[in-house]
């Protein structure tokens, strides 16, 4: 049993153990660990959030406390404000640091500013594939156009195989309270909650769409497209893994088109990275237009075509699908 203090792994949209450069942090030298969710009743209770996210996260947690389980970890589980929970757990545990991959929604940054003004909070860089403000104009200010951006992200050092970080083969958590994994509703998913199969995915698309993915993304009857976006979203597979594949793909290809088509999809993860770059250099875009002309657009709000809407009569076969 070690001696060393803990330091705590405050989970949030990095549910996994590979290529998490959070948990890396946090285990440094083999210390302890102590992996912590935290259900934050805001985010829970948040317009954004609907019961099939919720359901997609809670399986993703039963499944990440699993794999802790396996290497003699423990997923801690607490309720609660974090500014409330996280100073009680370092208190209790005689943890010396929190480590927690840093996020930049607005909610996100507020919440991390008040927590890091009572203990010792380190951000680590992860959820997106470059730190998030390394991509600028030579000027220094932040790119608002995709194409540009773009070129600029490919013009820098390309991550590869041989950065992706590996799992523990082991932790160790010390021995606390915790509250019961959230429940898993029974309603059947086409987005199993688990880190293998984010993997498995991940691996399937590479082997057979990614090549004519520009050809069939748009093609609603093929299954062209790698149906990875809620896994990226919880962190259950690295932005980085990802990326990894799509220039891998890139030269392997073997000829133009499958070039083209592996290309196209490294452009919507970098879609996903610019995004994320406005978020964290625009946050006023969250609840406004961001680009001001968008706000004279004229709404009908004709309250019939919304109910015809809801009910599936619109009349375009697409939208009355859903």
């Amino acid at each position: 049993m070690s001696t060393e203090k803990p330091a705590i792994w405050w989970i949030r949209r990095d549910l996994r153990l590979t290529d998490n450069p959070t948990l890396t942090a946090a285990h440094a030298g083999n210390r302890p660990v102590i992996p912590l969710f935290i259900q934050d009743p805001v985010l829970e209770n948040s317009p954004y959030v609907g019961p099939r996210r919720l359901n997609f996260l809670h399986g993703a947690l039963h499944d990440l406390g699993a794999s802790l389980s396996d290497r003699g970890g423990q997923l801690i589980v607490r309720r609660g404000n974090p500014a409330e929970v996280l100073p009680a757990i370092l208190a209790e545990s005689g943890a010396e640091a929190i480590y927690a991959e840093a996020d930049y929604s607005p909610y996100a940054r507020r919440r991390d500013q008040a927590v890091a003004k009572l203990v010792p909070l380190e951000l680590i860089e992860g959820v997106a594939i470059r730190p998030v403000g390394q991509v600028l104009k030579p000027d220094g200010d932040p790119y608002t156009v995709f194409t540009p951006f773009s070129k600029r992200w490919k013009g820098l050092p390309l991550p590869t195989a041989r950065q992706l970080l590996s799992p523990p083969a082991q932790l160790q958590t010390p021995k606390l309270d915790s509250e019961p994994l959230p429940q898993i509703g029974d309603e059947r998913s086409l987005f199993p909650p688990t880190a293998a199969e984010a993997e498995h995915r991940l691996d399937a698309f590479r082997q057979n769409n990614i090549f004519a993915y520009k050809a069939q993304r748009d093609i609603l009857a093929d299954d062209g497209t790698s149906a990875l976006s809620p896994y990226l979203r919880f962190g259950l597979l690295s932005a980085r893994q990802a990326a990894v594949v799509a220039l891998e793909a890139m030269s392997a290809a073997p000829d133009k088109a499958a070039r083209q088509g592996a290309e196209t999809w490294l452009n919507e993860l970098l879609w996903r990275e610019f995004y994320i770059n406005i978020l964290y250099h625009f946050p006023e875009a969250r609840a406004s237009s961001f680009r001001p002309v968008y706000d004279d657009i004229a709404w009908r709000n004709d309250e019939s075509e919304f109910q015809a809407w809801c009910a599936g009569q619109t009349g375009y076969p697409i939208v009355d699908a859903g």
